[in-house]
This record gives C-alpha cells, structure tokens and sequence, in this order.
C-alpha cells in the first residue's frame, strides 16, 4: 500500500508488516526473479531506455562534440526573446496545457522548483493556461487562477476547452467545437506514424492511427496557448523575455538553472534523458533521433517556433505533412525533425540540455496514483544503465513533492514507507 493507504498503527508495526511480508514472498519470488532479471539486464529496454541525450545524440551522429549546436552555424532570425521589464521585472511566460490531471498534487513542485526560483532571480513569472474540458478542469481555475496563484506570479490567460475533433467527412460540425482538418490526420495515418514503442499497429483501427488525434489536440493546445501570450503581448504593449513549456501532471525534482547565466536566444533547451529513440537499436527506425517533448524552455521567439508544429502540420496551404516527412516516428522522434528543419532555423538556432540535473516524473490522476509513475521498477526505465541508488533518489524526492501537497499526515506516512522501503531493499541486497 502506498502512504495514503496506510491504517492508523505506527511506523514501526507497519515496518514489521512489511518484514513479515517480505520473508514469506522472498523464496518463490527469488525464483522467478533471477532469470528475468538477468534477461532484462542483456536486452534493450525501449525506446525510452537512453542515456543522457548528448551520450546518445553523440553516438547517433558519431560522436560530435555538441550534438545539439549546428554546423555551419545557421543564419537567420536570434530566437531572442526582447527584454522588457515589468517593475524591475524581465518577463517569463509558463505555459500549461492539455488535461489538469493532477494539478492539485503537483502545484507544490511548480511553485517550489519553477515559480519560485524565477522570483528569487528576478524575473516576473506570468502564468498562461489552455485546458481541456473534462472532469478535473476546474483544477486550472483553483490552483491557476488569478486569485490562488503564489504572490509573485501574475496570469496571463486562461481558458477551458472542449478537446479538438478530426473533422471528418461524414461528421456533421458541432458548434463551438474545434476542427482538426481531416487532411492533416490522414496525412499522419498514412506515413504511418509510431506513437506507441510496441504494440500500436498500423491497420486503420488500431492505436497508433486512432491516437493520431489525440496527439493532433496536444499540439492544437501548445499552438493557441502561444498564440493567447503574443495576443498579451500586443495588448499590454510587452514582449517576453523568455518562455517555459511545462506540464500539469510533473512532479519537478530540481529547480530551474538560473536564467540570469543563460541567454534568451535562439537556444531551445530540452531534458537530457528520455529522448524517445534508442542508437543502439537493430530498428533503423528506432535509432532516429528524438528529445524529450514533456519540458522546454527557451527565447521567446524560439519558442514560438517550437509551439507552431500544429500549424506547420495542418496548414492548407504549405503543410510539412508531406513525402518528405520521415515515416514511423514517434512524438519525440516528430519533434526532433521538426526543429531541425532548415525554415525553422530561422529562430531555433539550436537545442540543447538544459544545463545541470532537471528531472521531473510524471503523477497520474486518480485515487491509486499516490506515486509518481516512473518509480524505480518503471519498465522502460528513465534512463538506461541508471545506478540504483539514483533512481531511488530522484524518485523519493518526487514521491516527497507529491505527498507535501496532501498534507502533513500524509508526508509523514510517505517517510514511514519510504523507510520500510530502504529497509526492504538494503535486506535483500545480496540477490538484487
């Protein structure tokens, strides 16, 4: 059980549970366990399953330098945000979009790790929001909203949705609903394109065709949600420095680095890990180069770039959803050869790792979602070849974020869990 689940008895009583537990189910796991434990350790792990993106970028290009920075350098627009300043204040925008999830657990992470360290620097944090409509939608308002956002941080914009439709043919238009061009979604049918690792298909029925929507509704949110800043921007007179493109559903380990050591230029700067592409791999398709889609920072303009995929795809007029689109790539793959064509350049100089250690794991809504979801016997795993101990320790800080947003009870039987853990592990070292 997870810490929410815990009954009212002490640490030490649920320790022994636990004990007790783990020498009964010790000896037939054991069994079973060695061998696929071997098996796993010699074969891939997915997709997923990378070192950090220069290791692996470096590998896949052979072996340059800096696998992210071009060369020649590439002349055209700086991607530069324009400095303006707001009470003292250069301007950030923070960006959320999609399903709230679970916003109301992740919020102490985004104002601890992203919120704050931005204030403590000076920067004013201005928060613009697109969600969808459903069941958890009125998360955006309640912990988004202009009047329970942390002092310091101002809102831009928000606003609630109804998810955009394939508008297809034979469907009749709904009012106030958005349409997503049918073209562009039999454009991404028929490459076909790999949105699940394995599994997905490519039949007309299956996953990997029918989420061609879901992915086309994503990229719709990062469109406008962008699209709500330039507005502001022309109403306020104002122009951003620097833009960050978060998630509801992170939990953020570490802190943002410091933008006052970085340029707001044509850099877009990703994650250095779960990449969504595997060098090593037997697959032509799975070694193409992917980055991380899940968080992004960078030049105002540079990011507006970034978030203009949906557009470039469905365009009527000049759609980049054409035989020269590569087929078979999943998101991160899309993403990847996106920003590196030529006409995108003209802001996106290049992408880079954001600097330093910035891990973040996923938290799923729901009443068994106690945990952040990539915990340490996530398949595939964040990062290849990850030592142990590391992977205990971002997701124990993770698991800590969590549960500080569920109150003091909770976090304190978070603790008790996390020790029966430690203890669980460290007593079965010699056959782990």
């Amino acid at each position: 059980p997870g810490p929410r689940d815990e009954g009212s008895g002490s640490c030490a009583m649920a320790m022994g549970r636990g004990r007790r537990l783990l020498r009964r189910l010790l000896p037939p796991c054991v069994c079973v366990l060695i061998p696929i434990m071997l098996w796993a350790s010699s074969s891939g792990r997915g997709t997923n399953g990378v070192g950090t993106y220069d290791q692996a970028l470096s590998s896949a290009v052979g072996g340059v330098v800096d696998p992210f920075s071009r060369a020649p350098a590439v002349t055209g627009g700086s991607g530069q945000g324009q400095r303006n300043i707001v009470d003292g204040k250069p301007l950030v925008a923070v960006y959320f979009t999609g399903q709230a999830r679970s916003l109301n657990r992740t919020k102490c992470s985004i104002d601890r790790n992203l919120f704050q360290p931005l204030i403590a620097r000076g920067f004013q944090p201005v928060v613009f929001a697109l969600g969808e409509m459903d069941a958890n939608a009125g998360l955006y308002q309640e912990v988004l909203g202009e009047k329970t956002l942390p002092a310091g941080v101002t809102l831009g914009g928000l606003e609630v949705i109804s998810r955009p439709q394939v508008a297809f043919p034979r469907n009749e238009p709904v009012a106030g609903e958005v349409s997503i061009p049918h073209s562009c979604y039999e454009a991404l049918r028929k490459k076909p394109m790999r949105w699940y690792h394995s599994g997905g298909g490519s039949e007309k029925d299956s996953k990997n065709t029918l989420y061609g929507a879901e992915v086309l509704s994503q990229l719709y949110y990062r469109a406008k949600v962008d699209e709500m800043r330039v507005e502001w921007e022309k109403v306020q007179g104002k122009k951003f420095e620097w833009v960050v493109n978060a998630r509801p559903d992170n939990i953020y380990v570490n802190a943002l680095p410091d933008f006052t050591s970085l340029p707001a230029d044509g850099t877009v700067y990703v994650p250095s890990w779960g990449h969504g592409f595997d060098p090593k791999s037997s697959s032509n398709v799975k070694r193409r180069a992917g980055l991380n889609d899940r968080f992004a920072f960078g030049g105002a303009d540079a990011m507006s770039s970034y978030h203009d995929l949906y557009n470039r795809l469905c365009s009527e007029t000049n759609s980049i959803a054409d035989g020269r689109m590569p087929p078979k790539m999943n998101f991160e793959q899309m993403m990847w050869w996106y920003l590196t064509r030529e006409d995108v350049a003209q802001t996106v100089s290049r992408v880079r790792s954001i600097p330093g250690e910035f891990w973040f794991l996923r938290l799923r809504h729901g009443p068994t979602s106690t945990w952040p979801l990539e915990h340490p016997g996530h398949l595939p795993p964040l990062v290849k070849d990850w030592p142990e101990d590391k992977r205990w320790e971002v997701w124990s800080a993770a698991a800590r974020q969590t549960w500080s947003c569920d109150g003091e009870r909770a976090a304190e039987q978070g603790e008790c869990w996390l020790r029966l853990s430690a203890e669980s592990r460290a007593g079965s070292t010699w056959w782990r």
